[in-house]
């Protein structure tokens, strides 16, 4: 089933993306480049693939291996990191190793996602089904991850509901629009495709705060991130002349973190 939501959430001092409906195709096709090492911090080992010995744990080298590997259907709930070079590995020391393990079963961080020695960019953790999240060492470097994602799940919802008249050619979302709701992301947003409509040859999808319940964000359901979720703004896209607007509804909302 497709997803018919996004829904982003930030922990702006870990720079930490929660999400739900991106995709690992999105994050590749996102990224600046796709890195050319990765360590996985998944458990069992995989025999089949390069095990470091220092901190035995599998490892694949090349931009084509890496992509193949991730986009496997086969390989789901994979988390890694990337690393600079094999020395860096060779050099952590055995709590740091401790640091990765607890990374790559408990899902969070201990002290800090990113290791000086390793000079990562990205700790990616795969929860299963779309979930994941990603910390970033460069923020500005999700939103074009978020774009990818937006304009697959607008060409998807658009065109499922015609029959003849498909639309694929959506423009890129201006990284500067998109910025405009990081006062929000800490909230936690629902791009709601479920909602989306098209009027007046104009594409709109409604953009919801969600109610904080107290509840981490990994374990809610999608009723619970819908109940008492407002919508703040709406993303709209002219059919005509192939430009985004974001339209805000309540301004209120992106001046006032504590919304809720």
């Amino acid at each position: 089933m497709r997803d018919d939501f996004v829904y982003i959430h930030l922990e702006p001092i870990a720079n930490l993306i929660y999400s739900r409906g991106l995709s690992v195709e999105d994050f590749l096709r996102g990224i600046p480049r796709i890195p050319t090492h990765i360590l996985l911090l998944n458990t069992p080992i995989n025999d089949n693939l390069s095990v470091e010995p220092h901190t035995q744990l599998n490892t694949i080298s090349g931009t084509f291996n890496i992509r193949k590997y991730l986009t496997n259907p086969k390989a789901e709930h994979v988390s890694w990191l990337d690393y600079s070079h094999a020395e860096g590995l060779e050099e952590l020391l055995p709590e740091e190793i401790a640091e990765l393990l607890f990374l790559g079963h408990m899902h969070t961080h201990y002290t800090t996602p990113f290791s000086y020695k390793l000079q990562n960019e990205f700790v990616f953790l795969s929860l299963g089904s779309k979930h994941l999240k990603v910390y970033y060492r460069k923020l500005k470097n999700f939103y074009p991850v978020l774009n990818d994602s937006l304009i697959r799940h607008t060409r998807l919802a658009f065109n499922e509901r015609r029959m003849f008249r498909r639309y694929d050619n959506f423009a890129e979302i201006p990284q500067s629009m998109l910025r405009q709701l990081t006062p929000i992301l800490s909230n936690g947003i629902i791009f709601a495709f479920d909602q989306a409509f098209e009027q007046e040859k104009q594409y709109r999808i409604p953009i919801l705060v969600v109610a904080d319940n107290g509840q981490s964000p990994i374990y809610r359901s999608r009723t619970s991130l819908y109940n008492k979720a407002k919508q703040v703004a709406v993303l709209r896209y002219n059919m005509t002349s192939g430009h985004w607007h974001l339209v805000i509804t309540d301004s209120h909302a992106f001046e006032d973190d504590q919304f809720y």
